[in-house]
Parts: C-alpha cells; structure tokens; sequence
C-alpha cells in the first residue's frame, strides 16, 4: 500500500468519525426538540390540505386519552364537534383562530382553541390550546354574577316590601288599640292580619338572608355546643323508623366559632330536612365536624377567604342530584319538590347566610348515591370578644324628648310621629335629607333623639349620622331600615338599629330604653 493510499485512508476515517459525530449531534438535538414539543403543555400536529393527520406531539394523549399513533391517518374534522367543522375549515383557509370542542376518547368534548399555518404547499401545523379551565372559571364568575344579581333584586324587593310591611304593622298596632276588649271578632280578624303580616316579614328575612343583607348577632360560640342544639332541634324532625340520623359529635376541645347562632341552626336544619327529603323516609344522615383548610384560587370560588375553616358535614345515602340541578340549588324559589312540600327558599337562605357570616357552603353529589353539603365556618384570629347584652332596662318612669323623624315612606312617617305624640313627645317629621338637615342646623333646635331611615333618594342615614355627629349637642339615633346595620359601614356608631318591619311597641320601647341612657 502507497503512501497516497495509506493517506486516503486516514482522511476517509476522519471523515467518518466527523460524519458519525455530527449524525450523534444532530439525532440528540432531535431528541431534545422532540422531547421539548411532547412536554408542551398544548397539542401541536401536522395535516396535509385534505385534513389527514400525519403527526402530534405526546400531549394528545393527556387531551383526548388515546395514544398519539392511534390518530395519524385519521381526519381532523372527524376528531371535533360535527358543529366546530365549519369553524375549522374556516381556520385553515384564513390562518385565523378559532374555539372547538375536541372529541375525547370517552366520548365527552374538550374546549380548544386551535390556530393553524400553512408551510408548505400542501401542510398545515396546528397548535391545540386546552380552554377546559379557563370555561370552568367563566362559568364560576357567570354563576357569581348571576347569584349576586339576583341578590341585589331580592333585596330590593325585600326592603321596599318591609316598608309596606312596616306600615300594615303600625297601622294594626293602632287599631287594635282602639278596639273595645268585648269586641271578640274584632279583636281576632286584628290577630289574623298580625300573623299574616309576621309570616311575610319570614319570607322577606329569607330573602335578605340570600342577598346577605339581614342582621346578624354574631358572638364566639362552642362548635361542641351548636352540635348539641342542633341534634335536639334536629332529632325530632327526621325521626322515623326507616332514617338513621348520626351524629358524630367534635372533642369538647374543639374550636370556638365567631357566628350568630341561631342563623347557623336554621343552615344546619335546612341541609338536615333537605337530606330527610332526599333518603325518603329510608336511609342514613351522618352530621360530622372537622377542619378544613382552602387554599386561595378554591376560596376565590367561594367569594371568601383563604384559610382554615371548621367544617361542618351533612352528608345522606339519597337520590343525590344532577349536575344541571346542583347548579341552580343556591337559587330563590328553586326546587325539585312538589309545589305543596318546598318554596325554594331554604338554600338560598343557608347560602346567604354563610357568604354573611364570612363562610360558604361547598356541595358535592352523585345521581343515585347521595350528597355531602359542607359548612365552612371562618377560625376566629383572636380579636372577637364574647357578645352580650348591654341593653338598658326601660324605666317605669315615661321620657319625654324632642324628637326628630327622618323617613321618604310618608305612611311610615306619619303613623311613626302619630304614635310619638300620643306618647307626650315633641315630634318634628321630614321626608326628605335636605329638610332633616336644616332641622338639625337650625341653632333653636335641639333634638334629644334622631330616628332616621337608611336608604332615601337624597343622601339617607348615612349624611344625617355624619352631620349628627359633628353638633355640639349631638342627639341620640336610632337607624330603621329594611336592609341591615352593616349598610352604613363599620365606621358609623350609632346608637340603636330596627329592621324593617317592626312594631309601633318596639318602638316606643326603643326609644324609651334610648332616652333613659
């Protein structure tokens, strides 16, 4: 062999060496291109004109569920919503993006948003973007949305309702005054409207109850302690032969709670009677408690806090209910009873006490198995302080004050100064902000008790408290409204607040406890 040869040999496995080094470069940054598409967190595939697939990444199988080889070959049209094909087509003709709903291997839709691009004559690359989340999050803030809209209506209507109420109420007061006490039909038809009234001022407190918007009592109370109630409140009302009602009571230690009570019966007695409902007089309802801790996106959900919440389980081996049921449970007036045996209303109540009370209600269910409605009740951090009452006893002696009424509802207005005068004091009424704010800048006057609504088209309590507060001889104040306390803010401290409807005797007394002070 020639040196030449011996030469050539050493150039051509030099060049084969360089050869293989490059061919090992280029198959490891192929891997590594591969490995980076199969990891992205979208689909990406390839299709010729005609729509038949030749490639997609690894990410198909988390989408739809079949493997990735399964859908080569395969149209894509035949792969979304027979309704979507049209906004493909449209897609690939116009390099435009559009939303569809991808069919997955269990036969279910998956949102996409899908943009294509033609790279060569006859192939396109796609991207498939996954919308599953980002529908869930739509839907949620639709569902807020609607819910609190129809929050707002119900509490309008309640307060416009409770001023009716309010006048019915103190003009039945009045009248059964004057009735003569051997006038026995009389006296009973005055009875009968009196209830009647008493029962529609419960269902405009349910609806303020839904719209967040009645008067809470809140005060630190053993969760131990609201079990006890509850199962004696609750025992009677599913006791039957064929439900089994368990009450796994919490440790004696257990946490301390920062609620109105009462209001958190009438949650608990409501998912209990709607679990007696659902096992039909045949089944199993277990109360439970625990804790729970919601990290920040599930208590974004809930229109709450994030945090650690006691958890209060009413859970029963019902018929459970559907997904498009358990999505209006929470809505007034809906039910899946007869006519005759639900209103709608004990729900909507639950739920707008829990947002109130700085809690929410989680739900989960399954068709034919049963349900588990979880109350979550906030961890108190310390700074609540036990309630109690610092009412101040009505003397036997009669105050007399001058007082000034502040109401726009002129039949409110008018029965109120009514019934004040009888009583021996001096009564200025005004229906307007602007007159009651002269009265109270007027250096002649000095009133001893302000007794004001709330909401009032020129400016309402609110003003009326802030220039109260600023007189050298500030009056006593009493808020009547039919919305609640919290309407004028945390920062207002007024003396004494009514809820619409109320009677001309709770007044009278509150005004007299008011100026006994």
């Amino acid at each position: 062999m020639t040196r030449s040869q011996e030469l050539q040999i050493e150039a051509n496995n030099r060049l084969i060496e360089e050869l293989a080094g490059k061919n090992q470069k280029l198959e490891e940054s192929r891997k590594r291109f591969q490995d980076l598409v199969d990891q992205l967190p979208c689909v990406v595939l390839r299709f010729d004109e005609d729509g038949l697939v030749d490639y997609v990444n690894h990410t198909w199988s988390s989408f739809v569920g079949s493997d990735p080889e399964a859908v080569v070959g395969e149209n894509l049209e035949s792969l979304i919503h027979e309704d979507d094909r049209g906004s493909l087509l449209r897609s690939m003709r116009k390099n435009n993006t559009v939303e569809l709903r991808l069919i997955q291997e269990n036969g279910e839709y998956r949102w996409v948003r899908f943009s294509c691009q033609k790279v060569s004559e006859n192939t396109y690359q796609g991207l498939l973007v996954d919308l599953m989340e980002t529908r869930k999050l739509e839907e949620l803030l639709r569902r807020s949305q609607k819910m609190e809209a129809i929050g707002r209506l119900s509490g309008g209507v309640a307060h416009n309702f409770n001023n009716l109420l309010t006048v019915i109420m103190a003009a039945v007061d009045r009248l059964s005054g004057m009735i003569p006490a051997q006038s026995a039909r009389s006296v009973k038809e005055v009875e009968r409207i009196q209830l009647a009234v008493g029962e529609a001022a419960s269902v405009t407190s349910q609806l303020l109850a839904f719209s967040r918007q009645q008067v809470l009592a809140p005060a630190l109370w053993d969760v131990r302690n609201i079990f006890e109630e509850c199962e004696i409140l609750a025992g009677d009302l599913v006791k039957s032969p064929g439900v089994e009602f368990i009450v796994n009571k919490p440790d004696p230690d257990e946490d301390l709670v920062f609620v109105d009570k009462s209001q958190i019966h009438q949650v608990l007695l409501n998912l209990v009677l709607n679990a007696r409902d659902a096992v039909g007089g045949a089944g199993r309802i277990t109360v439970g408690v625990g804790r729970t801790f919601l990290g920040v996106q599930e208590a974004a959900e809930h229109d709450i806090d994030s945090g650690e919440f006691v958890q209060i389980c009413v859970n029963d081996n019902g018929v459970g209910m559907l997904p498009q049921v358990m999505e209006k449970i929470f809505e007034p007036f809906f039910t899946t009873k007869d006519v005759d045996k639900g209103t709608g209303f004990g729900l909507a109540t639950s739920y707008g006490i829990m947002q109130q009370s700085g809690g929410a209600i989680r739900v989960s269910s399954e068709y034919g198995f049963g349900s588990t409605f979880e109350v979550l009740l906030p961890i108190p951090n310390g700074d609540e302080e036990k309630s109690h009452c610092d009412e101040t006893p009505v003397d036997s002696a009669m105050e007399i004050g001058n007082i000034l009424v502040v109401d726009d509802e002129e039949m409110i207005l008018e029965l109120t100064c009514e019934a004040l005068r009888e009583e021996g004091h001096t009564v200025t009424g005004v229906s307007r902000t602007v007159e009651a704010l002269a009265e109270l800048s007027d250096p002649q006057n000095r009133f001893d008790l302000l007794i004001t609504d709330v909401v009032m088209p020129d400016g309402g309590g609110r003003r009326l408290v802030e220039e109260a507060e600023k007189l050298e001889s500030k009056p006593q104040i009493i808020i009547v409204s039919g919305y609640d306390r919290d309407f004028l803010g945390d920062d207002q401290n007024f003396g004494a607040f009514m809820q619409k409807p109320y009677s001309l005797s709770d007044l009278l007394q509150q005004v007299q406890r008011i100026l006994a002070k």
